[in-house]
C-alpha cells in the first residue's frame, strides 16, 4: 500500500478489514512519508485459515488501494503482480458471474504487464476492455463478447486522500450538520472554485427548483454570466420555474415581487412550458425575446451547456428535457467529463444521480434544507465532499459575495 496511509486513515481501515474478516496480518515493511509530498509505504503479510476467507480479505483490501504481490521463497511479498482476468459478456447487458464492480475511486487495471487507468471512472460499473484500455461501462451498455474484468488479481484502486494542505474539503469533509459556521464553509467553497478554474477544470452546478422559490436564481444567474459555471445539470422543474419567473414574474404561481399568491397562478408553469415549446425550446425562446432574464437565459447567452433529465412527475415537459432515462444518464455522464468541482443545490433527485456518476476525486458541495440529502452523498466514501444544511438562496448570495471579493 502506498499513499497518505496514516492521516487518511487508510492503514487503520486495512488492519480492521483483515481482523474483521477472520485473518491476521504482519507488517513486513513500513516507511512514513516525511513531507507533505512524500507518500507512506506499507508491505503486509496477510493470512487466513481458509482460502475463501483470504480471497474475501484481499478483495476488501483492494478497495483500499492495496495491490497483492506474490510471496517469494522466503515468505516475503514480492513485486510480481498478475494481469487482470477477463471473460466475454454472455449477451448484451449480461455479465459473467465473477465480474468486478467499480467504486468511485480511481481504478487501475493490469493489462499486458502495465497498470492502465480506468476511463470514465464512476461507481457500479463493469470494467470493459475497449481498444486495449479499461473503461467503466454501465451493465446495460455492455455488448455481447466484450472482455469484462473479473474479480481477483490485476485490479487496484486509489482511495481519495485527505489533503495535507488547509482546505474546507479537508477539515469539514463528511461532517453534515446545520450547526456549523456556514460563512467559513462558503468561503472555502469559493476558494476551491478559484483553484478549479485556475486548474482548467469544469465547475458543474446541479440545480433544483427551490433555487428559484428562495430567490437564489438571481445570484446564480450572475455566477453563470460571470463565468463561474461551466455545465448545468438539472431537470424540467428548475428550468420551468426559472422560465416562468422570467416571463410571468411568478414561481409556482407566487409573485416573486410581492410574495403573494396570484389568482390563477397554478397554471403559470404550464403556460410557460406551452409558450417555450411553441417557440421551439429554451434557446429559441431566449433568442426570440420571449425569455428576457434568468439562469437559463444567461446559460444560453453564455453558451453554457445544460442537460435536463426527465422524471415521471414532470409536467409538460419542456422540449429540451430528455425523457429517456438511459439517454439522460449518458448525457449527464458526458457533460461531467473534466469536472473538478460540483455544486449540488437543493435537488435530491438529480444530486444523488450525479453523485453516482462522479469519481470520488471531484470536490463536491451539497446544499439542502433536508439533512438526509447531504448525508446520502457523504456516504459515497469520498474525502472531497462537504454537506451544508441551509437555505440555498442564502448560500448562493454569500458565495457570490465571496467570489466577488476575490
Amino acid at each position: 500500500m502506498e499513499g497518505h496511509l496514516i492521516d487518511s486513515d487508510i492503514l487503520r481501515k486495512a488492519f480492521a478489514r483483515v481482523v474483521e474478516g477472520g485473518g491476521e496480518f504482519e507488517i513486513l515493511e513500513f516507511r512514513v512519508g516525511k513531507t507533505n509530498d512524500l507518500p507512506s509505504f506499507a508491505r503486509l503479510a496477510v493470512r487466513a485459515e481458509a482460502p475463501d476467507a483470504l480471497d474475501r480479505i484481499l478483495e476488501d483490501l483492494s478497495y483500499l488501494g492495496a495491490a497483492p504481490g506474490q510471496a517469494t521463497a522466503g515468505g516475503r511479498a514480492g513485486a510480481v503482480v498478475d494481469n487482470a482476468r477477463f471473460a466475454p459478456a454472455e449477451a448484451d447487458g449480461i455479465l459473467p458471474d465473477e465480474f468486478y464492480s467499480t467504486t468511485n475511486f480511481d481504478t487501475f487495471v493490469r493489462v499486458d504487464g502495465r497498470w492502465e487507468p480506468a476511463r470514465d471512472q464512476r461507481m457500479d460499473c463493469a470494467l470493459v476492455l475497449r481498444e486495449g484500455a479499461p473503461v467503466c461501462v454501465k451493465q446495460g451498455q455492455v455488448r455481447r463478447g466484450e472482455p469484462v474484468a473479473l474479480r481477483g488479481p490485476g485490479l487496484r484502486v486509489r482511495p481519495p486522500e485527505r489533503s495535507r494542505d488547509y482546505s474546507v474539503f479537508g477539515f469539514m469533509s463528511n461532517d453534515v450538520s446545520a450547526e456549523v459556521n456556514k460563512g467559513i464553509v462558503i468561503a472555502g467553497a469559493a476558494r476551491e472554485m478559484r483553484r478549479t478554474r485556475e486548474a482548467g477544470e469544469k465547475i458543474v452546478v446541479v440545480a433544483g427548483p427551490a433555487i428559484v422559490h428562495s430567490g437564489g436564481d438571481v445570484p446564480l444567474a450572475r455566477l453563470v454570466k460571470g463565468g463561474w459555471v461551466d455545465v448545468m445539470l438539472t431537470g424540467n422543474a428548475f428550468a420551468t420555474h426559472d422560465l416562468e419567473k422570467a416571463i410571468l414574474k411568478t414561481s409556482l404561481g407566487i409573485c416573486q415581487m410581492s410574495g403573494r399568491s396570484v389568482e390563477g397562478g397554478n397554471r403559470h408553469h404550464l403556460w410557460t412550458i406551452n409558450a417555450v415549446n411553441r417557440a421551439g425550446g429554451i434557446s429559441p425562446a431566449v433568442q426570440s425575446g420571449l425569455v428576457p432574464s434568468g439562469v437559463m437565459y444567461e446559460a444560453v447567452r453564455k453558451g453554457i451547456p445544460f442537460v435536463l433529465a426527465g422524471s415521471i412527475r414532470d409536467d409538460g415537459p419542456l422540449k429540451d428535457v430528455i425523457t429517456d432515462t438511459l439517454a439522460a444518464q449518458k448525457a449527464y455522464a458526458e457533460a461531467l467529463r473534466g469536472a473538478g468541482m460540483c455544486l449540488m443545490l437543493a435537488s435530491a433527485l438529480h444530486s444523488i444521480a450525479v453523485g453516482n456518476l462522479l469519481p470520488a476525486r471531484v470536490r463536491t458541495v451539497c446544499v439542502d434544507m433536508a439533512e438526509s440529502v447531504p448525508v446520502k452523498l457523504s456516504n459515497r466514501g469520498t474525502l472531497q465532499a462537504v454537506g451544508l444544511v441551509t437555505d440555498v438562496g442564502f448560500f448562493l448570495e454569500r458565495l457570490e459575495s465571496e467570489l466577488a471579493a476575490g
